[in-house]
């Protein structure tokens, strides 16, 4: 019997997947940078996650990452997230969208 509800529980998700509005998603080439204790970054993931957007995340905890982002912007202040190379600071949901239109 558990096989079956697990069968049964995976058709399911499948059939709400395939209710995914087909616009979702961004054709651009989208990377954040982020760190895993900062909210504001939880609140870019799941606005990604929402629109169905793929993305890169860089970590903005690593040396490695700080150094591009001191060369780049002059600080590692995140959440960055940059969408076919125009940058969006912090969260905001309008500005991803407009970007990934």
């Amino acid at each position: 019997m558990g096989r079956r509800r697990l069968i049964a529980a995976a058709a399911t998700a499948l059939l709400c997947l395939a209710a995914v509005p087909a616009e979702a998603g961004c054709s651009k080439s989208v990377i954040m940078y982020n760190a895993s204790w900062c909210p504001y970054c939880a609140q870019v993931r799941a606005i990604l996650a929402r629109n169905h957007i793929r993305y890169a995340v860089l970590d903005a905890t690593t040396p490695q990452v700080q150094a591009i982002m001191l060369k780049r912007f002059g600080d590692t202040a995140v959440p960055r997230t940059l969408i076919g190379g125009v940058l969006v600071e912090g969260v905001d949901e309008a500005r991803i969208k407009q970007l990934c239109r």
